[in-house]
């Protein structure tokens, strides 16, 4: 099939490369790519994963997606001849081709096994300098009934035999179906004696990771605990005999494991060992020969008397030393019902900032009495370092003021997810403008939740003097025009929509492209954020409302929310909170250890 690279008369194998993405942007652009071309439904990588891509004068030819080894498979067992405790333990010592895609600039003969040696040449040393362990085995499954898999054999890869033909029922954890379809089981040992070593007894030191794993402290990087600790404690010191840095560390510990309100924070602390009341700190009791467990009513004084702000100044530095300098960031508000409700003339809305891709939170603010979140959201901004970022925001901050005060006191830029009438002579320009002349991205159909979406984007250049008196939102550089069209399956209807945005990102800066996704990946703050903690946390019914209670409830749940998205071992939350109720060891390790992605 013919290729479409632009000098491809010159083209040579051997000046294909391949490298890790670089960068949040290129993160997105693979994962876009490969959800778009690739045959099989595709959100993310899993657990500790690397993202290779082959190139050639920095255009992109192939995507292969490498994450640890599949759980049990029969024949890799048998060949490597490991026990199963240590199958369990060691699966991250194999590295698992879970996608490979060659785009249609790819198309050239031997590519595909090309891509694919260079990617096996550097896989132990990325996998050491991303994550720390190294791998010896490389494995990957073929559908025999659609490929043949000749650039494995090409690229010297062994088979090992069939799978049993069976696949997992989606939405189930243990449930296996037989499909009929077994696959082809490859694998490239990257050292001549990997069966060997992954079946010795003895483990090495540099293997551990995942639940195994001793990661060691840094001057770069501190654990949740030693942030704890550095909050000034209000108490007295006349009978104090936990240290405040106890409490938090077990109530951020119950989150993990989905206890909700300080009573359950109390049976979470009364169910804690000994060596785990030891790690956090609590008080040994000369009398009882023991250590003790803080009551109930001690988490409910402590979260309702401690100032918010020092709890969310405090969980926000830990959570900057996480987070991708480069990564979007979208800010939003959210009403935490259960108080409101409780309150005749006061609210208890909370503005939070959201990682676009990682889904971090990087802070929250409250919105103050007889106000909205407008000004809270340039409060938040002006907290957090947001320089050479952009920030993502909904039509209720198509505001002059917090323009400016993104672009000036922040140096970062904006880009608004809709334009709607309470800016409606911004919303007429827009509406008039001739968009003949923009550049247009269409996004391939989508499919999901019942319904297909079609998507265009169209981006203008309003930077130029002509457009002086059009869309005066300060320091805008493009319009942005979003069409939808949606086809609901069940009812056969479809609707269409348009949608009008702004951004401060010149056109050499964003695509109309890249500004898709950018409005997209904005509404992560209600899917990833919002709705875990109304539905996994339960926020919404909590009527709790007594001093700074709410807020520094809903800090915990952040801090939760951001310890999994660190850890990257789920891709949701609820599988999470469960995991964490049967092993609470493990949440207190979360915050004790300082924790890498």
């Amino acid at each position: 099939m013919e290729s479409i690279i632009p000098d491809a008369a010159a083209f040579s194998l051997r000046d294909v490369t391949v490298r890790l993405v670089r960068g949040e942007e290129e993160r997105l652009r693979w994962d876009s790519l490969m959800s778009q071309y690739h045959y099989l439904p595709f959100h993310s990588l899993f657990g500790k994963a690397l993202r290779h891509v082959a190139i050639y004068n920095e255009t992109w030819l192939a995507l292969l997606g490498w994450q640890a080894g599949a759980f049990k498979v029969g024949v890799r067992d048998e060949w490597i001849g490991w026990s199963a405790e240590q199958q369990f333990s060691r699966l991250h010592l194999i590295a698992n081709n879970a996608r490979f895609l060659v785009l249609k600039e790819g198309r050239l003969p031997n590519l595909a096994s090309r891509a694919l040696g260079l990617s096996l040449r550097r896989l132990e040393a990325d996998m050491r300098r991303v994550h720390g362990y190294p791998v010896y085995l490389a494995e990957t499954f073929v559908d025999p009934s659609k490929f043949a898999g000749t650039c494995y054999q090409a690229a010297n890869w062994q088979f090992l035999g069939l799978t049993r033909g069976f696949s997992r029922v989606p939405g189930k954890s243990v449930s296996w179906l037989q499909n009929g379809q077994p696959k082809q089981v490859l694998a490239y040992p990257l050292r001549p004696d990997a069966a060997t070593i992954l079946s010795r007894e003895s483990a090495a030191e540099d293997w551990q990771a995942g639940d195994m794993a001793q990661i060691p402290s840094t001057p770069e990087l501190h654990s949740l605990y030693t942030f704890l600790e550095s909050i000034d404690d209000f108490r007295q010191a006349r009978g104090k005999r936990y240290r405040l840095a106890c409490f938090l560390a077990i109530a951020i510990a119950a989150r993990l494991a989905g206890y909700r309100g300080v009573t359950a924070f109390g049976e979470f602390a009364a169910r804690m060992t000994q060596e785990q009341l030891k790690a956090v700190g609590a008080f040994w009791s000369p009398r009882r020969q023991c250590y003790t467990a803080p009551a109930a009513s001690t988490f409910h004084y402590i979260l309702a008397k401690l100032e918010p702000d020092t709890l969310d100044r405090t969980i926000g530095k830990w959570v900057r030393q996480q987070s991708d300098k480069e990564t979007p960031v979208a800010i939003d508000g959210k009403d935490i019902r259960g108080a409101s409700a409780q309150l005749e003339n006061e609210n208890r809305m909370m503005v939070a900032a959201v990682e676009h891709s990682t889904g971090l939170v990087l802070g929250q603010t409250q919105v103050p009495d007889k106000t909205n979140e407008i000004p809270a959201v340039r409060e938040l901004s002006r907290k957090l370092d947001l320089a050479g970022r952009v920030v993502t925001l909904d039509a209720m901050h198509v505001q002059q003021e917090t323009a400016r005060s993104l672009l000036e006191d922040c140096a970062a830029d904006y880009v608004t997810s809709s334009v709607k009438n309470n800016q409606p002579t911004i919303y007429e320009d827009l509406e008039a403008i001739d968009w003949s002349t923009a550049a247009c991205f269409d996004q391939p159909a989508e499919k999901g939740h019942g319904r297909i979406e079609n998507r265009r984007c169209l981006a203008l250049d309003i930077s130029g003097s002509k457009w002086d008196n059009y869309c005066q939102l300060y320091g805008r550089q493009q319009a942005i025009r979003i069409e939808r069209e949606r086809y609901v399956l069940k009812t056969d209807k479809t609707s269409h929509e348009v949608v009008y945005c702004l951004t401060s990102l010149s056109a050499e800066k964003a695509s109309p492209e890249q500004l898709l996704a950018l409005v997209r990946n904005h509404w992560h703050i209600e899917n990833r954020l919002h709705y875990v903690r109304d539905f996994t946390y339960d926020e919404d019914r909590c009527r709790v409302r007594v001093g700074h209670l709410p807020r520094n409830l809903a800090c915990l749940s952040n801090t939760a929310i951001s310890i999994v998205r660190t850890e990257n071992r789920f891709e949701h939350l609820p599988p999470s909170t469960r995991h964490y109720a049967a092993h609470p060891e493990e949440a207190l390790n979360a915050i004790l250890k300082p924790l890498t992605h």
